[in-house]
């Protein structure tokens, strides 16, 4: 199933001493399934791809910033904060 990317939002703003600029929450969707990530700094739509799984894997072990929501049998299950 291909991902699609279903929102990107302003999120905030980042700085540190080697970088700094706005941030987006990126919120992904394949099949019935859905994963985010908050506070990317850089954002290729070319990702999506490659980030979904990694996104669910880190919203199922509670990192910061990552959510999922799953369609696990027969209803949703969310992950994350």
């Amino acid at each position: 199933m291909q991902v699609e990317v279903v929102d990107t939002e302003a999120a905030g703003y980042y700085w540190s001493e080697y970088a700094s600029g706005s941030t987006v929450k990126v919120t992904l969707k394949r099949g019935e399934d859905f994963a985010s990530c908050d506070g990317m700094l850089i954002w290729e739509e070319e990702l999506a791809e490659e980030a979904f799984d990694e996104w669910v894997e880190c919203a199922v072990a509670g990192e910061d910033g990552y959510t999922a929501m799953l369609f696990e049998n027969g209803s949703y299950t969310f992950y994350g904060e």
